[in-house]
């Protein structure tokens, strides 16, 4: 499937929650905020703050989409950074109509590459729950080297979890 990955605009926060909520069985797992009680205002809120986020130079999201329909195919996004090194963490969902056609894939792939080339990072991370196994494929398909799985990695419903923590630096695209 081609898909095609841009900025939030505040228009998207409808299209954005239909994604979300028919995502709920599948994500919720990973995901603490993806609950069948996301609120369009939850999405609204998301796609106006994503703008400063992304003035500010501490969140990179972007909406992927259908380019033929325009229809929101999930999210992706570079955040957690570290200015002065350059690095950032990448997360990565797709609605459930979307999964297992390449969606993902591709457009975190778009994501790395536009953090390469326009916003000069030299690091990209991927941490990831180690039984998220359709995210961590993700992150093989990407080509990310896998560093070893770091405890008390990532912070989920309160508890403190391991994650499978992998990178992509520019050399590993070409760039």
């Amino acid at each position: 499937m081609d898909v095609s990955i841009r900025k939030f605009r505040e228009s998207d926060a409808a299209n954005f929650h239909e994604a979300v909520i028919e995502s709920v069985d599948h994500l919720s797992e990973w995901l603490a905020w993806c609950t069948a009680d996301y609120s369009i205002s939850d999405a609204a809120e998301w796609a106006q703050s994503a703008a400063q986020s992304w003035a500010d130079g501490m969140d990179y999201r972007f909406i992927i989409e259908d380019p033929a329909t325009g229809t929101v195919l999930g999210c992706v996004g570079i955040n957690q950074i570290v200015q002065q090194h350059k690095v950032g963490n990448l997360g990565y969902w797709v609605r459930k109509s979307a999964i297992n056609q390449g969606v993902c894939t591709s457009a975190a792939r778009q994501a790395v590459v536009y953090a390469f080339q326009h916003l000069d990072f030299k690091r990209i991370e991927i941490h990831i729950q180690a039984g998220n196994h359709a995210s961590n494929a993700v992150a093989t398909r990407l080509g990310a080297q896998y560093e070893g799985t770091f405890r008390n990695k990532l912070l989920f419903r309160g508890k403190s979890v391991p994650a499978m923590c992998y990178s992509i630096i520019p050399s590993d695209y070409n760039i």
